[in-house]
């Protein structure tokens, strides 16, 4: 098996019932950070302007009335979460795995309906997924000039939103591959 399908049928194969208490209460504790983060950005002017650029829908910008698209609602809460540089630090690569998984698994979630379980799923096996993808060579991506919470993000959203939605293996390992392929995030 390749590295991703690897991954993938970890991903494909997890319930809540899967997720350990202490990996529960920390996305739990992840999760509180990110709404009050998000919350207290609400006014900063890139929350306004990247709030300016999305579309209505059926998913919710933490700290804003009104729906919006999957998409643009992750990308708000990202940017609000992440914004004054308040959020998680996982020292090990270093990442920021909350500004990236959470606003990911929660507009995926809404926008499919899922229950907390899944949102449980998706937080848990995401954070797990950038911090040990950050262990792999600790500094030497943001060494090469990238933001490890960019690169790593990008694949462990991917992963998160994977696992909340039970994808099929096949589809978990071409979402990590797309994203993957995708992941820049330059340091400048």
């Amino acid at each position: 098996m390749k590295v991703a399908e690897t991954i993938a049928a970890w991903l494909s194969s997890l319930s809540p019932d899967d997720v350990p208490g202490e990996a529960a209460a920390t996305a739990r504790r992840l999760l509180i950070d990110v709404v009050g983060l998000c919350v207290a950005a609400r006014r900063e002017t890139y929350v306004g302007a990247t709030l300016g650029a999305i579309d209505r829908g059926a998913c919710t910008v933490l700290g804003h009335a009104g729906s919006f698209d999957a998409c643009g609602a992750a990308l708000v809460n990202g940017t609000a979460a992440h914004g004054e540089d308040y959020d998680d630090t996982f020292e090990g690569g270093p990442v920021h795995s909350g500004a990236v998984i959470i606003p990911a698994v929660l507009a995926a979630c809404e926008r499919e309906r899922l229950d907390g379980g899944r949102l449980l799923v998706g937080i848990a096996t995401g954070v797990e997924l950038m911090c040990r993808m950050s262990l792999v060579a600790p500094m030497a991506t943001h060494n090469a000039g990238f933001h490890p919470t960019a690169v790593f993000g990008a694949l462990a959203s991917a992963g998160a939103v994977a696992a909340a939605l039970r994808l099929p293996m096949d589809a978990a390992a071409s979402a990590l591959g797309v994203s993957g392929s995708m992941a820049s995030g330059i340091i400048e």
